[in-house]
C-alpha cells in the first residue's frame, strides 16, 4: 500500500462476495484522503457471522452483489486529509466504515455496506461511525470485534440490568456473550443457553453464573429450573431467530423485560401475543452498538483486563483463508465458530 500522503486512489485488496455464496479477495481501489478523510492501512477487521450471513443470504436487505461486508477494524492511520484534525500517521485506531471501493481492474462499483473486509479503508473519522483513537494497550486483533461486543453492552445499558438480577442469554455468540459480560459485571446472575459447549465454556469463563445446553423438549424448563419457575427478571433473545422470541417470551417472568437483541431481517416477525399480553412484559429494541461512548467503555474493559476478549477468538484467518471460510459458512453453517478476525497486515 502507498504511503504517499495525498493522492486521488489507494490501492488494497478486499474479500468481495458475489452472487451464490462466491467469495474471492481481488485487487480493489480505495479514495484517497482528500480534504476530510483518513486513510487507515488495516491490521484486522472482525467478522459478525449472524449480521454479514444475514446479509449476504438475503436476509437483511443490504443491497446487490459484487459487494464488501464488514463493519469493524483496527488499523493504523497512513494518510491525513487536510482538513483533518486529531489523527496523524501512525496512529492506531478503530473504524466503523470504509467509503467508495471499486474493483481495480474494471472500476464496478462495489456495493460498500461498510466495507471493512479491506486492507485499507478511507473514511471522514467523524460523527458517530467514523474513527477513533485505540486505547494503549488494546491489541489490534481483539480491538477489531468491538462492534459486536459494544451491542451486547448497550442492550444491557438499555434494559438496565442490576446487580442481583436474574438474566437468560438465548445464543451465546458474538453478541449474546457481550451481553453476558456485561451483565455478570453488573453483578446480575446470568444464565446462558446455546447448543455449542464452546460457547457455553467461552460465557461461563465471562462470568455466566450457570449455562444451559438445549435437550431439545423443553428448553423453558431446564432453565426455570434454575431461575425460578416465575421466570427471568430479564431475558435477551441474541440469536436473531424468530422462532425463539416465544422461548424468550415464556422465560421472562410476569412484569420482566425481553430484549430482541439480534436482527430479526425483513418483514414481519409473529410472536406469541397472549402469552406476553397477559405477563405484562416490557420488551426492548436496540440497534446498532450504543455508538461512541459504549465503544469507548467496552474498550477501556478490555484495556483494564476486565474483558478476555481473546476468548472469543476462534479463527485467525489470512484473507485467502478468509475466502474459503465465508464459503463455507455460506453452505454449511459457522459450527462452532465465535469470532473470526482477519488479518490484513
Amino acid at each position: 500500500m502507498t504511503t504517499a500522503r495525498y493522492q486521488e486512489t489507494v490501492e488494497a485488496s478486499a474479500l468481495v462476495a458475489r452472487p451464490d455464496g462466491q467469495f474471492a479477495v481481488e485487487p480493489v481501489l480505495v479514495p484517497g484522503p482528500g480534504r476530510d478523510n483518513i486513510v487507515v492501512q488495516i491490521a484486522y477487521s472482525g467478522v459478525s457471522i449472524g449480521t454479514e450471513f444475514g446479509a449476504l443470504s438475503g436476509k437483511i436487505d443490504w443491497g446487490g452483489f459484487p459487494m464488501v461486508t464488514g463493519y469493524m477494524a483496527t488499523g493504523t492511520v497512513s494518510m491525513v486529509g487536510s482538513a483533518v484534525t486529531g489523527f496523524a500517521p501512525g496512529d492506531r485506531v478503530y473504524v466503523r466504515h470504509n467509503e467508495g471501493l471499486r474493483l481495480a481492474g474494471s472500476g464496478e462499483a462495489v456495493n460498500c455496506r461498510d466495507g471493512l473486509h479491506c486492507s485499507a479503508a478511507s473514511l471522514d473519522p467523524r460523527g458517530d461511525h467514523g474513527a477513533a483513537i485505540l486505547p494503549d494497550g488494546v491489541g489490534l486483533d481483539v480491538g477489531s470485534l468491538f462492534t459486536v461486543l459494544s451491542v451486547g453492552l448497550y442492550g444491557v445499558d438499555m434494559a438496565g440490568v442490576s446487580t442481583g438480577d436474574s438474566v437468560v442469554v438465548i445464543g451465546l455468540g458474538t453478541v449474546g456473550l457481550g451481553v453476558a459480560a456485561a451483565a455478570a459485571a453488573r453483578g446480575a446472575r446470568v444464565v446462558g443457553v446455546d447448543p455449542r459447549e464452546r460457547c457455553r465454556t467461552v460465557a461461563r469463563r465471562l462470568g455466566a453464573w450457570e449455562t444451559v445446553q438445549p435437550d431439545g423438549t423443553d428448553s423453558a424448563a431446564q432453565v426455570r429450573s434454575i431461575v425460578g419457575e416465575a421466570g427471568a427478571d430479564f431475558v435477551f433473545e441474541a440469536t436473531g431467530k424468530p422462532a425463539l422470541i416465544d422461548l424468550g417470551i415464556a422465560l421472562t417472568r410476569p412484569h420482566g423485560t425481553l430484549v430482541w437483541q439480534g436482527h430479526y431481517g425483513e418483514g414481519q416477525v409473529q410472536f406469541e401475543f397472549v402469552r406476553a399480553h397477559h405477563k405484562q412484559l416490557r420488551m426492548l429494541f436496540p440497534c446498532d452498538d450504543g455508538l461512541t461512548e459504549c465503544r469507548a467503555a467496552l474498550l477501556r474493559s478490555v484495556r483494564d483486563g476486565r474483558l478476555p476478549v481473546e476468548l472469543l477468538i476462534t479463527d485467525r484467518l489470512t484473507p485467502a483463508d478468509a475466502a474459503g471460510f465465508f464459503g463455507q459458512v455460506s453452505r454449511k453453517g459457522s459450527g462452532d465458530s465465535i469470532s473470526p478476525v482477519i488479518a490484513w497486515a
